[in-house]
């Protein structure tokens, strides 16, 4: 009994962005100057970008007809894709991270780096909130030591 493969949700749309890219690659590895022999500046870029093509071309057409057989009940909605691709725990890390980008002007390095690691104490590992503070506190404190007195970085 031989079992077929099943596409990965999005596994398609990936491959073909992926077969997309690699094309642009091969034609920015054609344009580089000095291309006139195996031995030339542009040879190994060209090679590696040809044979990245060919292997994104494959993988595209194997998936094509993977799709082709299967049923369409049990291909995915968008929202399957999405949810797969972005998990909503990824999401909103990624959102802290922006929190602590836009915080760190204002805030300085010392306060916000404090906030989003107790945060994302918080967050992802679920630890109480004393026990994330005193963590973010000693890290920050070994960072700035770190930092200011061996490195002699001055920190924003």
């Amino acid at each position: 009994m031989t079992q077929t493969r099943k596409l990965h949700p999005g596994e398609l749309a990936i491959s073909w962005l992926l077969l997309a890219f690699s094309l642009f690659v091969l034609y920015q590895a054609h344009r580089i100057s000095g291309f006139s022999g195996i031995s030339s500046a542009g040879a190994f870029p060209l090679g590696a970008a040809t044979l990245m093509s060919g292997c994104m071309l494959y993988l595209v057409v194997a998936n094509i007809r993977i799709s082709l057989k299967t049923p369409a009940d049990e291909k995915h909605l968008a929202w399957v894709v999405i949810g797969e691709l972005l998990p909503r725990r990824i999401v909103l890390f990624t959102l802290l991270i922006v929190a602590y980008m836009l915080l760190l002007q204002p805030l300085g390095f010392l306060i916000s780096t404090f906030l989003f690691l107790g945060c994302g104490f918080i967050y992802l590992r679920g630890s109480r909130p004393v026990r994330a503070v005193l963590i973010a506190a000693a890290a920050v404190a070994v960072i700035y030591g770190i930092f200011h007195y061996l490195f002699q970085v001055v920190l924003p």
